[in-house]
């Protein structure tokens, strides 16, 4: 007998609280998608098609609030090789 889900990665998540949860993302054999967390608490099964579109969405609008405040996301996604403005909210520096 097939398992139903298939692990394909896990991720630590760091929440607001300064808590750290995994999320895992398994694929159905049957199609579709689910994230889950590793209390399994949480647990979000997606179709394909619309799982997609959904994260796509939630990553806009999360870039959107995100960039309103300050530019760190811009520099996450920039492949130059340019020095980074330390005022910029990145809490890295």
């Amino acid at each position: 007998m097939s398992k139903v889900w298939e692990e394909i990665r896990s991720w630590n998540v760091g929440g607001s609280d300064g808590s750290v949860e995994k999320y895992t993302l398994s694929k159905k054999a049957s199609g579709g998608f689910k994230i889950q967390n590793d209390f399994g608490n949480v647990v979000i099964d997606m179709e394909t098609m619309s799982g997609v579109e959904f994260l796509k969405k939630v990553l806009e609008e999360m870039e959107t609030v995100i960039t309103n405040d300050c530019d760190w996301l811009d520099d996450l996604f920039d492949d130059s090789d340019e020095d980074t403005d330390i005022n910029n909210c990145d809490y890295t520096d």
